[in-house]
């Protein structure tokens, strides 16, 4: 643990140098502040005006924000480590002590520690809608998972920064389960089970209109699904390491 320590304080050394990386780690907090100041205007505006009101949205909202801290943080660390991909610094690393397992841990098991408790915080700060800590920390640990997934993808698909760059906008494909639960009916709502994102979806559907203060079987199946993609992503990025 000491040597993925000192490659994680590495890290975070390269990323208050970088302005894009840096501009990443408080990201979740302004997109959650923009949020809660902007959309329950915005709903008493549309509620004057045209009689509709967004407030049965504002878990899908939240939803979002826990989903999007972690991918965030997990994008920034993916960005380092195509760096040194590109100085041969990461090649460096597998062949010392440091390397393999305490090299992943301080690149993307240590910051998503962090963004775990930030998804936390963030939603119990600025949302709307989700305000059970016990249900926000379950939701919070799949969101996780998703973001080690988007890492995962990133520097097992792209070679290097430039590559990373492009990848970064189609990883939030990823997002795309999110609120599939909320327009679908079953069967055909399951077509998007593949994705993390969707059971976040369920999790948050099964509790803030069915009252389910905490959904299981999402919970057991998001994770399930999420480490299949974790494993299938890590066994290519061995590969290509």
């Amino acid at each position: 643990m000491g040597a993925a320590w000192k490659i994680f304080l590495m890290g975070m050394g390269q990323v208050v140098r970088d302005g894009m990386l840096l501009l990443l780690l408080p990201a979740p907090f302004l997109m959650g502040a923009a949020l809660r100041f902007i959309l329950p205007p915005l709903d008493g505006i549309l509620g004057r005006e045209f009689n509709f009101s967004l407030q049965p949205w504002y878990p899908l909202s939240d939803g979002f924000l826990l989903s999007m801290t972690p991918i965030m943080i997990a994008m920034a660390c993916a960005f380092i480590v195509l760096d040194e991909r590109d100085e041969g610094v990461g090649l460096y690393y597998r062949v010392t002590p440091s390397g393999g397992n305490n090299y992943l841990a301080a690149r993307i098991g240590l910051p998503m520690i962090w963004a775990y408790f930030s998804s936390v915080v963030v939603v119990l700060l600025f949302g709307l809608a989700l305000d059970r800590i016990l249900f926000t920390a379950a939701v919070s640990f799949i969101a996780v998972l998703q973001g080690i997934l988007s890492f995962m993808l990133l520097v097992a698909l792209s070679g290097n920064r430039v590559e990373g760059l492009a990848l970064a906008k189609l990883t939030n494909i990823i997002l795309l389960g999110l609120p599939v639960p909320w327009f679908f009916e079953a069967p055909y709502k399951y077509a998007a089970g593949f994705l993390p994102s969707y059971w976040i979806g369920e999790m948050i559907l099964f509790t803030s209109q069915r009252g389910e203060p905490f959904p299981r079987f999402p919970i057991v199946v998001g994770t399930v699904i999420s480490l299949m993609w974790i494993a299938a992503l890590f066994r290519w990025f061995s590969r290509r390491t």
